[in-house]
């Protein structure tokens, strides 16, 4: 079945306490991701398929690369960051999370997405390029990096 992707971004008469208007009753691993102060212009997009809520998804645009990662190849305002993906726990292990991100990319094909991993088996199966955190002390995540068409 289709993925219908619903962007939220806050309205100009929300306060700075505004929420995404998410399905709060479907269940999620990290729900301190979905339920914290935001910033300035938070960009959210609500996954449904038959009409009930399979995924949430924070994008940054454009986001930035961390300058301590080496070897990253030069992303200009095209990138599009994915500062959270996460499927919700009933949904998981039917491939929702891939089919999120390929309809991300379809849907902004003019971009080059890109995400600080905390699943770094899931990036890599989509085959995506992994760059690391050289920096002393505790490891950093992986950068992820859509590759080019």
């Amino acid at each position: 079945m289709a993925l219908q992707l619903l962007d939220l971004h806050r309205g100009p008469t929300d306060d700075r306490l505004w929420a995404p208007p998410f399905d709060w009753d479907v269940a999620y691993e990290n729900e301190h991701w979905w339920n914290r102060q935001l910033g300035d212009d938070p960009w959210f997009v609500r996954v449904l398929e038959n009409s009930v809520e399979v995924a949430r998804v924070e994008l940054d645009d454009p986001g930035g690369i961390n300058p301590a990662y080496r070897g990253v190849p030069k992303l200009g305002d095209e990138r599009l960051e994915i500062q959270f993906i996460e499927v919700a726990t009933a949904a998981r292990g039917c491939g929702v999370g891939a089919r999120v991100i390929h309809a991300l990319a379809e849907r902004h094909p003019g971009r080059r997405l890109f995400a600080y991993s905390e699943a770094d088996r899931f990036w890599t199966r989509l085959g995506w390029e992994p760059f690391y955190d050289p920096s002393p002390g505790p490891a950093g995540r992986t950068l992820f990096i859509q590759r080019a068409l």
